[in-house]
């Protein structure tokens, strides 16, 4: 199983659950229900895994910038919504 570098180097198993659920999160946030962008939301997720699936371990600011530069080509505005709670709630 395919394992994530936190951010103070201690590991954890990958869960793609995580990352749906701040899409989904950042989705609501930017003003959209999570049916309307649904589409949107697994576009990414298969995105993400397909970039991130050749790696054993993998960092979890590379899942982050993956996550960012997909959203950034479909749907800005909940890029921009995920980059304010990061910074708001995360303190990157």
């Amino acid at each position: 199983m395919k394992k994530v570098i936190k951010k103070k180097g201690n590991l954890e198993s990958f869960n793609p659950n995580k990352i749906k659920g701040s899409l989904q999160k950042a989705t609501i946030d930017a003003g959209y229900t999570v049916d309307e962008k649904k589409d949107i939301i697994n576009e990414v997720l298969v995105n993400i895994n397909n970039k991130i699936d050749e790696e054993k371990e993998i960092k979890s600011e590379t899942i982050k910038m993956c996550l960012l530069t997909e959203l950034d080509k479909c749907e800005p505005y909940i890029a921009k919504s995920w980059r304010r709670f990061d910074s708001k709630y995360k303190s990157r």
